[in-house]
């Protein structure tokens, strides 16, 4: 096989550019296959370190986070409430997830919470104190409730029953309680005030009766309806304890005011303004009080991590004790002489850790690590079995967390790289098949290339030597009539006739030129309508009945009526015009050629068959490739462009219908095509 100068070029360009350098990667590929083991350890102690340095960077930047969010949030402390008209406004306060709470210093002095300044006071102990027969037998009586309306009679008259002032203490209480079971509420008000003019009074708990009493006094004017006393009442209760300079049982003034706060804010006659203020009191002062428990409760381990000058570069510093973790905020994190100290919620804390320490290591599943808390927990990762420990790492400042490497056992490694060693031998085999597949077809492209190309240049000269045959005819035997050499009548009808034919043979030839330029550019230059294919079978046969005849041929029809599709008018007659034209120049006389259209079901059939030269089953499949003929277009005895069949088979496949051939080499060919039938 000739093949052209740019086609050589193409081939050496094929091999050297992909063949030869996949061969080369091919071979290192195998190369480095046999060293798998020896990478897949190397891999495992890369891969270890990279966890290591991933986990501890996750966990230093999301502390760096915290850090971040809770600078930000201090500076807000600078704006919140300090005195009872300011608890009642709309305060800015930014939460950090990980922090229960903020204090903040500047200058050794507590700046947030404000309240927190105080000093705090000691309630007294009286739990060595034993009951009196008289403080028993009053206690007795309020039990039984035959006698409540004598005793509290009595109690009313006779106040000096008791002689020591814990004894009259208990005797108001007894009062008071008989009275609000009686619902004798203004006597208990009256009774109350006493106590609420004497603060810091035992009871029978041996407890500070202040708040109880607060309460009380604020749940009796709810029952009775006085919610405007109500709300008068809490606020003078509240403005009290800011302008006290003592702080007396931090909890249970933390439970009056959220408990009369929020009996307040579900008062149904509250006017909007005032729910807003006392919306805004609640959050603001409740915050406040429960900073101050915090503080109160660990004053000493406050004062110890501000008398620490020891400062971390990063000016971050941890105390832990096994109730509370704390750390300090300073220069150079925070400017001048600004402190910071916040209080970790423990959990909240751990959860943003260890869920970026889990996110990272569902990147590293074949790597086993562990990460255990202080209490031996596992937090993350796995303890293997049987496992050496390789190293050991603290990983977070706040917590005293241990993160450790493990051995990976062997044969684990091994299954491993076997497992690559099976993918990487497939790929290259998938490679390489690709590769001989794609060359293959390649070569084949480049072969169907140079056929195609030598049958344009066939095509070419065919129709050059189709075009100039004609026109000489034509030309010559018009130059003979033109100038006279023609005189007998006969001559010059015979002449005329032999123009008209010549004329009719071009005009055939360029008329299969523009139906095939007219297939090239699809179905939109056709014009679909309903039709009846036997009309349009009938007139080609009409016009081409007589070039069979006078060849010495026999003809058998069959145009069954209502056969109709929907289709081009001037594409169909175009495909029968070539169906019909090619039986009568493939059959020498005598022959037959028998045309037929017919419905069929849901089919219209359109068959030509001839007993004609027939085509050889090798030459079947490429009939209807453009520009394809049998034989050498120089030598071949019966003329033509090689777009007939082609134009077919293009007409076929875009109104969606079939064609089929059956055919033996001297016995003739059938051709068959089916449209879908319409209606």
């Amino acid at each position: 096989m000739h093949f052209s100068k740019g086609n050589l070029v193409l081939i050496l360009l094929f091999v050297g550019g992909i063949i030869l350098p996949t061969a080369i990667l091919t071979f290192l590929g195998f190369r480095n296959i046999q060293n798998e083991m020896f990478l897949a350890q190397k891999n495992f102690d890369e891969n270890q370190a990279a966890l290591q340095k991933e986990i501890e960077d996750a966990v230093e930047k999301e502390q760096e986070k915290i850090y971040q969010e809770t600078k930000a949030a201090s500076i807000f402390l600078y704006e919140q409430p300090r005195s009872l008209l300011e608890f009642g406004n709309a305060a800015s306060f930014k939460d950090v997830q990980g922090i229960e709470a903020i204090f903040l210093y500047n200058n050794g002095k507590l700046v947030y919470p404000d309240i927190s300044s105080k000093h705090f006071y000691k309630t007294h102990d009286f739990s060595s104190i034993v009951a009196s027969i008289n403080e028993q037998r009053l206690f007795e009586a309020e039990q039984d409730t035959t006698s409540r309306e004598v005793l509290l009679h009595r109690l009313i008259k006779a106040n000096s029953l008791f002689a020591t002032k814990n004894e009259q203490v208990l005797n108001i209480l007894g009062i008071v309680r008989l009275c609000y079971k009686e619902k004798n509420y203004d006597e208990a008000l009256k009774w109350l005030r006493v106590l609420e003019n004497n603060p810091h009074l035992q009871g029978y708990l041996h407890a500070d009766l202040t708040r109880s009493v607060n309460l009380l006094h604020f749940e009796i004017l709810v029952k009775q309806k006085k919610h405007a006393e109500a709300e008068e009442y809490s606020l003078s209760v509240l403005n009290q304890f800011l302008q006290s300079e003592s702080i007396e049982d931090i909890p249970s003034a933390k439970f009056f005011f959220e408990t009369a706060f929020s009996q307040i804010l579900s008062f149904e006659d509250l006017p909007q303004e005032k729910r807003e203020a006392f919306w805004n009191l609640r959050s603001n002062f409740n915050r406040q009080l429960g900073y101050m428990e915090i503080l109160s409760k660990y004053r000493n381990l406050f004062q110890e991590l501000l008398d620490n000058e020891y400062a971390s570069s990063e000016g971050i510093l941890y105390r832990n004790d096994s109730e509370i973790t704390l750390f300090k905020m300073n220069y150079p994190f925070l400017s001048g002489n600004q402190v910071v100290i916040a209080k970790i919620d423990r959990d909240a804390f751990r959860a943003r850790l260890i869920d970026k320490v889990k996110n990272i290591s569902q990147r590293w599943k074949n790597v086993p690590f562990s990460i255990i808390d202080e209490n031996d927990s596992l937090l993350a990762g796995a303890i293997p079995d049987s496992s050496n420990i390789l190293s050991q790492s603290r990983i977070s400042e706040a917590f005293p967390w241990e993160f450790s490497l493990y051995e990976k056992d062997v044969s684990e490694i091994r299954k491993e790289s076997r497992q690559r060693m099976f993918l990487m031998y497939g790929l290259l085999l998938f490679s390489l098949i690709t590769v001989i597949f794609g060359s293959f077809f390649m070569l084949r492209f480049i072969i169907q290339e140079h056929k195609l190309l030598a049958m344009k240049t066939n095509f070419l000269s065919s129709v050059s030597h189709e075009l100039k045959t004609p026109l000489t005819s034509i030309k010559m035997f018009a130059e003979m009539m033109a100038r006279g050499r023609v005189v007998k009548v006969e001559k010059v009808q015979e002449y005329s006739g032999l123009i008209g034919k010549e004329a009719s043979r071009l005009e055939n030839l360029i008329g299969a030129i523009l139906n095939y330029t007219r297939m090239e550019h699809g179905t939109g230059a056709f014009k679909w309508e309903r039709l009846d294919f036997s009309v349009c079978a009938k007139k080609v046969f009409d016009a081409v009945e007589d070039i069979g005849v006078e060849k010495g041929l026999e003809f058998h029809t069959k145009f069954e009526p209502g056969t109709y599709v929907m289709g081009d008018y001037t594409a169909l007659y175009s495909l029968a015009q070539n169906l019909i034209e090619n039986a009568i120049k493939y059959t020498n006389a005598p022959g037959e050629v028998t045309i037929s259209v017919y419905n069929e079901e849901d089919r219209t059939v359109f068959s030509v068959a001839d007993t004609g030269v027939g085509i050889a089953s090798s030459e079947q499949k490429n009939i209807f490739n453009d520009f394809y003929r049998v034989g050498d277009e120089m030598t071949r005895s019966t003329k033509g462009s090689g777009l007939g069949l082609a134009i077919v088979k293009r007409v076929v496949k875009t109104h969606k219908a079939t064609i089929s051939l059956s055919s033996k080499p001297g016995k003739g060919s059938t051709f068959t095509v089916r449209f879908k039938r319409v209606d």
